[in-house]
């Protein structure tokens, strides 16, 4: 913790001995909620985020600690390696560019501390550092996840589409907030968060 009282957020990639706390991050009520059906097993949890781990999937997933303490996980992915994904999202943005991100916070303690916006308004630099052609992120989120959104709007981003969305690896069509925000905004206006809140 930082002399001002603020916690101190680290970044690290994902390693396979991440995998059995991950997976039990996954199947923790709070997350499995909104995150989508958590894998049967360490062996499930294995053979779907493994690849992330050994180069077989361009998504990159890291693990963040705050204070140290190992405290959930965060993945980003480039839109245009998604085509299938990009095409959903055609119906609020053209996501040509772009970068997409998703993350849990998998201590249940430490959730509604202000931990998802100061951790997300840190991934951002770190992204948009790490990939100069990047203009914008963009997210969607379950309306009815209103730590999350709340936690992205904390963070910078705005709202900018309300509606049904195709999700193509579920093959579902769902309400679904899209939330952006534009590298300008960042650079220009870096802020951590002022209230707690996620």
């Amino acid at each position: 913790m930082t002399a001002d009282g603020t916690p101190v957020i680290d970044f690290r990639a994902l390693e396979r001995e991440d995998l059995p706390q991950l997976g039990r991050w996954l199947t923790a009520p709070h997350v499995a909620a909104w995150w989508g059906t958590p894998p049967a097993d360490d062996a499930a949890t294995a053979a779907k985020y493994g690849p992330l781990i050994d180069g077989g999937d361009p998504t990159e997933m890291f693990v963040f600690s705050v204070d140290e303490r190992p405290a959930g996980v965060v993945q980003r992915y480039l839109i245009d390696d998604e085509p299938e994904w990009r095409a959903a999202l055609a119906v609020a943005v053209d996501a040509s560019g772009m970068v997409g991100i998703d993350y849990l916070i998998g201590e249940p303690d430490l959730v509604g501390q202000g931990i998802g916006p100061a951790m997300i308004s840190a991934f951002l630099a770190s992204t948009f550092e790490q990939h100069p052609g990047c203009r914008a992120v963009v997210v969607d989120v379950d309306p009815e996840n209103r730590a999350s959104w709340r936690a992205l709007e904390k963070a910078g981003f705005h709202q900018i589409y309300d509606g049904d969305l195709f999700d193509p690896e579920e093959a579902v069509t769902e309400r679904t907030l899209v939330l952006r925000v534009d590298r300008d905004a960042v650079v220009r206006s870096p802020r951590p968060p002022s209230d707690a809140e996620v």
